[in-house]
């Protein structure tokens, strides 16, 4: 799989860097967003003119739409498991997760939290947008939730708290249920594509699974957006059991889940012989 990295390049706001850099890093965002809008309507004048009524026609739809943009990308969104957006957008950057003994199914229990999005991915186009909807009278802030849609909607169906359940019966985690003897294989993957170990492409090194899906939806997102999927026998394809994780998080997730699996199928190999033996 592709190997960690995170901790030696953390995240722009990751709460790993020292608090005098994000207090920088949050101050410099402050200052830029405070001085975007009077940039905005200068450009704007001096491409229109002082009495130009699309420049002020975009303004004042501008200073109306702004508040209602991220409730109309909202509703946009709900077909498309959007509101799991919604539900996790106070988690953490990181997802996690935590174990604790079922002794009614005389196994184990995960509960899995999930990263919430990007806000970044969110905010990063939104300065464009505000000056093309100066430009023409609004209209063009109507298109940054549109934007916005092709990176946070990936993944969505998966960004929800999930509880798995490991048992001798198998693993259940919402609809999906499948019995311990047909467990075949768990996979940790990234939108639908299965993180590889192997380089995938020509060239020194290569490159893997996950680095492509990284820079083809934009690395910040992608980041958040790993699964872990399991598959049965006979089955082509495995179903998602948790995602909207981080690296870490999946992987370790995996292990865990995997190591369980194998403590199972050992205490159930050993009642068989038990049984065999009387």
């Amino acid at each position: 799989m592709e190997p960690n990295n995170t901790a030696a390049r953390p995240s722009l706001l990751s709460s790993r860097r020292p608090g005098w850099q994000r207090l920088l890093i949050w101050g410099g965002i402050a200052f830029v967003a405070l001085n975007i809008l009077p940039l905005v309507f200068s450009i704007a004048g001096n491409l229109f003119g002082p009495g130009s009524a699309l420049r002020d026609w975009g303004s004042l739809l501008i200073l109306i739409l702004l508040p209602f943009l991220p409730l109309l990308g909202f509703l946009l969104y709900l077909p498309f498991d959007g509101i799991n957006l919604l539900r996790t957008a106070t988690n953490s950057a990181t997802a996690a997760f935590t174990r604790r003994d079922d002794p009614a199914g005389d196994g184990y229990l995960y509960d899995v939290r999930p990263a919430r999005m990007s806000w970044l991915t969110v905010l990063v186009p939104l300065p464009l947008f505000i000056v093309l909807g100066v430009l023409t009278a609004g209209i063009g802030m109507l298109f940054w939730p549109a934007l916005v849609a092709i990176f946070v909607l990936p993944g969505a169906r998966y960004r929800k708290p999930v509880t798995i359940a490991v048992s001798p019966r198998g693993i259940e985690s919402g609809d999906v249920n499948l019995p311990l003897d047909r467990i075949v294989d768990l996979e940790v993957g990234n939108n639908g594509v299965k993180v590889s170990e192997e380089p995938l492409m020509p060239g020194p090194g290569g490159v893997s699974t996950s680095g492509m899906v990284g820079r083809g939806l934009g690395r910040r997102q992608a980041a958040r957006s790993y699964t872990l999927a399991v598959r049965g026998d006979g089955q082509s394809h495995a179903a998602v059991i948790a995602g909207g994780l981080t690296y870490d998080c999946a992987v370790n997730l995996h292990s865990d889940i995997e190591n369980a699996l194998a403590r199972l199928r050992a205490a159930h190999m050993r009642g068989r012989s038990s049984a065999g033996s009387v």
